[in-house]
């Protein structure tokens, strides 16, 4: 057998080889559960042609279409297969073996995988059992020593996002020792307050975002890279030779020529989001400060949290497996869906919070 580098070898992925998860009230990623609307898929099977299957992608026309949604110059954007090969071509064009990179916990999981992948450091720094934490301690940390130091807006797990001022003072502190400000913004649209009103000013300022969620294209495997043109010359030449496919092109196309259906469905998702506090707050359960399409549930303070995913999972309701950090194990994240879904969820944890009477 040929053995792979060492530093490949370092590096546990688990398998998602699991049941298949279509068709089913999906939780536990953060995707899209509500249907798109009739008009927008027929839009798309009218589009969809043998061209677009036959022809090299031409993502052209949809960087300038992209670029006057998000009041962007072109030149400051560039496409990737998700935010994760987005990521991962930031740590190609920039990162070396031994480079010293800032990580919070939890986080994205392919923050970790790029950096062992590359041979980085990861200094690391968590939220609390009580999902605080101590922005202020992770920007007194960085100096000239990093290459780079990340920060999910907001976090990815538990939802919360950093103060405005927060964010923009960890950019300026990274700005000031030379570090690259890697922004994950994969909930954007769901919380509005965003670095990119900083990329004129911060040179080492690199934003990536996803149309996984607001968008709710999870299928489709498509992100984008925000930086100032340099960077995106400079992660432009570790791209693919195409960045992204056909058949995203032609339905991101068609999302931005119908910004309603897009918008709405943020709407929907914060009055659902709120719904989901609200019935848990009625039963006594923290939940998180999220501002994303997704909250942590303190329902293991009452009751296992896998017992919980296990009851959901018979009733077809998929959650996320309980944190692998000890000191957030009392916790549980589910992503919003709709009001009749969240619904069933809160009645299936009450049920299980409820004692039986003794005899």
């Amino acid at each position: 057998m040929i053995e792979p580098k060492q530093l490949i070898k370092n590096i546990e992925r688990s398998k998602d080889n699991g049941p298949s998860r279509f068709y089913k009230v999906r939780l536990d990623r953060s995707e899209r559960n509500q249907p798109f609307s009739a008009a927008l898929m027929e839009r798309i099977r009218k589009r969809l042609d043998g061209e677009w299957l036959m022809t090299y992608p031409e993502p052209e026309p949809l960087y300038n279409k992209l670029g006057h949604f998000l009041k962007q110059p072109r030149e400051n954007i560039l496409f990737h297969t998700g935010s994760d090969l987005c990521i991962k071509s930031i740590f190609e064009t920039y990162i070396n073996p031994g480079d010293k990179i800032l990580l919070h916990k939890p986080g994205y999981a392919m923050f970790f995988v790029y950096a062992k992948m590359f041979g980085a450091n990861t200094i690391t720094t968590s939220f609390d059992s009580n999902l605080k934490f101590n922005y202020h301690e992770y920007i007194d940390i960085i100096d000239k020593s990093y290459r780079m130091a990340v920060l999910e807006n907001p976090n990815g797990f538990v939802g919360v996002a950093p103060p405005k001022d927060i964010l923009y003072n960890f950019i300026e502190k990274c700005e000031k020792e030379g570090v690259i400000a890697l922004i994950d913004e994969a909930y954007y649209i769901f919380h509005d307050i965003t670095a990119a009103e900083l990329l004129d000013s911060y040179k080492n300022l690199i934003i990536v975002r996803t149309f996984s969620k607001a968008f709710g294209l999870a299928g489709v495997r498509a992100g984008y890279i925000l930086s100032q043109n340099k960077n995106i010359e400079n992660i432009y030449k570790v791209k693919a030779m195409h960045e992204i496919n056909s058949l995203a092109i032609l339905v991101i196309d068609e999302l931005l020529n119908s910004p309603d259906e897009v918008f709405s469905f943020v709407d929907e998702t914060k009055k659902n989001l709120q719904h989901f506090k609200d019935g848990f707050f009625n039963m006594s359960i923290e939940t998180s400060d999220s501002v994303g399409n997704f909250l942590a549930a303190r329902i293991g303070k009452y009751v296992p949290s896998m017992k919980v995913s296990e009851a959901l999972k018979r009733e077809g309701i998929l959650v996320r497996r309980p944190f692998a950090e000890t000191n957030l194990k009392e916790w549980t994240r589910i992503g919003t869906g709709s009001i009749d879904q969240q619904q069933k969820v809160l009645d299936v944890v009450e049920k299980m919070m409820i004692k039986p009477d003794k005899p």
